[in-house]
């Protein structure tokens, strides 16, 4: 088992859950031998309540306890080993430009706009991309390649896991910047199309990003998709830690709110022909559909390719492993399986009457 990793660990703090029920059932069988031995005197309680079936309550809750270990340990997501799988390509290379200021910590969008982009683009666009190559770039005040061009998907979950506003070199929000850097990115070649799929909230410090859009296309043909996530009227605040308690950004005194800019963002995506304007704003979204959509626009060709992916998920073994034993738990009683004999309990002795 080379090269173990897990998608989120955070999960494994459900194991306290897994004690607390163990710590429960052990409590269980103990108060119920407790309550037996005040009903009946050792000979007649080893009758009523041999030790065979204590054994087997002790045997089911350390199933079901394993079970749920196991559940928590599929939850985590491991990751090891290798496998060959048959990709269909589309001769398509996507750059996700991700928008990692702090801006993007608003939480107009639940549970704030950079984590429902990061959500959107694991749980959405990576299974919709089949064999596409993709690689990320987090941009502020400065750009940051995550992840090159091309990866594998692997990799690729857990460089996204990492992205937050630190990943950035410096502060702020240059959306033209990043789009002029990310253009050395794409690998050139006569049958590949080449897309950029900015998410952001287009909060930009006049950084020209129409102008970096329309040179894209221009010099070498790439297009982009612009998403852009957050309230266009009202905004929200940005949530900071401060102390180890939570504030909110503030400028001359006074709390910042952050608005989403549709307008920039739409320009943005017309610099192309082939770019697409996504406002979602608050609401929720398809990554993949709307990823679909542009393939089936772009008609890039399809190739069958055999490709190595490295780090496959592998949380099928483990819950397998648990319904086995929640099965075999189903299979177990408490009781004895046979009687062991007839408790006769004493009869009270009547008195015969006497006749008259």
């Amino acid at each position: 088992m080379s090269g173990l990793s897990f998608d989120d660990l955070r999960y494994l703090h459900l194991g306290w859950v897994v004690a607390v029920v163990a710590l429960a059932g052990v409590l269980a069988i103990v108060w119920r031998r407790v309550l037996l031995r005040r009903f009946a005197d050792e000979p007649l309680l080893a009758r009523l309540a041999p030790p065979a079936a204590t054994g087997r309550a002790v045997l089911r809750l350390a199933l079901v306890a394993a079970a749920l270990l196991l559940l928590v340990a599929a939850l985590t997501g491991p990751r090891w080993g290798e496998r060959t799988q048959t990709m269909i390509r589309r001769n398509l290379d996507v750059v996700v430009l991700l928008d990692v200021s702090r801006s993007m910590l608003a939480r107009d969008i639940a549970p704030s706009r950079l984590e429902r982009a990061k959500l959107a683009i694991r749980d959405d666009l990576l299974p919709a991309l089949g064999g596409d190559r993709v690689g990320l770039v987090a941009f502020a005040g400065g750009i940051d390649v995550v992840c090159p061009l091309p990866s594998d998907y692997g990799f690729f979950r857990l460089a996204l896991a990492d992205v937050s506003p630190q990943s950035a070199p410096r502060g702020g929000s240059l959306i033209g910047d990043a789009l002029r850097k990310v253009a050395g990115q794409f690998e050139r070649g006569p049958d590949t199309h080449r897309v950029v799929l900015l998410i952001t909230d287009g909060e930009d410090q006049d950084s020209e990003p129409v102008a970096a859009a329309a040179n894209l296309w221009q010099d070498a043909k790439i297009a982009v998709v612009a998403v852009v996530l957050g309230d266009p009227e009202i905004g929200a605040r940005i949530p900071i830690a401060e102390g180890g308690r939570q504030s909110y950004l503030t400028y001359k005194d006074e709390e910042v709110w952050s608005k989403a800019n549709f307008e920039t963002v739409k320009k943005i995506a017309e610099a192309s022909p082939l770019g697409v304007f996504v406002p979602v704003g608050t609401s929720n979204f398809d990554l993949g559909a709307i990823f679909r959509r542009i393939a089936s626009a772009i008609r890039a060709s399809e190739i069958d390719e055999q490709r190595l992916v490295q780090q496959p998920a592998r949380f099928h073994p483990f819950v397998v492993a648990a319904l086995a034993l929640v099965l075999i738990d189903s299979f177990l009683r408490d009781g004895p399986r046979a009687a062991a004999g007839v408790v006769t309990l004493p009869q009270p002795v009547r008195r015969r009457e006497q006749a008259a």
